[in-house]
């Protein structure tokens, strides 16, 4: 059993290549994949402007709907481990990269150590800037290592599709 969460931007993205139903079916005849939601990314999508149409619908109603059929009831929930693990990340990745802005980057942690705690098998994303940059990828390793953590396997949404066939 393969155990992923996908990344606030995947859900955006198989909205705008329009494969929703595609990719709720395929993952409906899958049983050795099961998707995870977060609380993070539900609120991340929640943020999208009320006044957004896709083909003539809300696209925050549309998008929600489409994350509450993914995960189904499989939803994480954040928590004080989480919240620490994620700073730990991100205390690490300023010695690795001094330019490091928080506002953009925690998210993202949040995500994985989400993933981490959780010994979740993948994370998918399209997000090679910040989230699965070398940079990011070394903190996940260091980090998950001392806290005797394993880290996600990381795909973008093209590997994760192959996963579906």
């Amino acid at each position: 059993m393969k155990r992923v969460i996908l990344d606030t931007n995947i859900y955006g993205l198989i909205l705008k290549v329009k494969e929703e139903e595609k990719i709720i079916n395929q993952l409906s005849s899958k049983k050795d994949i099961l998707i995870y939601g977060f609380d993070i990314i539900r609120k991340e999508l929640r943020d999208v402007p009320k006044k957004i149409k896709i083909d003539n619908k809300n696209l925050r109603v549309v998008i929600l709907n489409l994350y509450d059929k993914i995960i189904k009831t499989h939803s994480l929930e954040n928590n004080s481990y989480i919240k620490k693990l994620a700073e730990n990340y991100f205390q690490t990745f300023k010695e690795i990269n001094k330019n490091a802005s928080k506002k953009k980057m925690m998210n993202d942690f949040f995500i994985v150590a989400c993933a981490s705690k959780n010994n979740l098998d993948i994370v998918v994303s399209e997000d090679e800037r910040t989230m699965f940059n070398q940079d990011s990828l070394k903190t996940y390793r260091i980090v998950n290592k001392i806290k005797g953590l394993s880290t996600p396997e990381f795909i973008n949404y093209e590997k994760f599709k192959r996963l579906l066939i």
